[in-house]
């Protein structure tokens, strides 16, 4: 498939996103999000899972078990199946 093909996209989504807290660390939040009334627009839904972790670790993506990486796209792609109805 080319990158240019258009493909009508699905109702749900999941949202990353990354934030800094008060004490340094950073959080890394998946949210489900839905389809908005306004064309090109989204609404959250849910918080969906996050996880909390120093700011040196992030720094350096080669320090995260190679498992870790791997389940957070399992858990990104289980979600999006599941949230538009394909099951896991």
């Amino acid at each position: 498939m080319e990158s240019s093909q258009k493909a009508p996209t699905k109702n749900m989504a999941v949202l990353c996103s990354l934030a800094e807290l008060p004490d340094g660390s950073l959080r890394v939040t998946l949210d489900d999000v839905a389809k908005g009334k306004q064309l090109c627009t989204w609404q959250h839904q849910s918080l969906f899972i996050f996880k909390d972790y120093p700011p040196e670790t992030l720094a350096e993506l080669n320090s995260l078990p190679e498992a870790e990486l791997a389940s957070f796209g399992y858990y990104i792609l289980a979600r999006l199946m599941a949230s538009n109805g394909y099951g896991t």
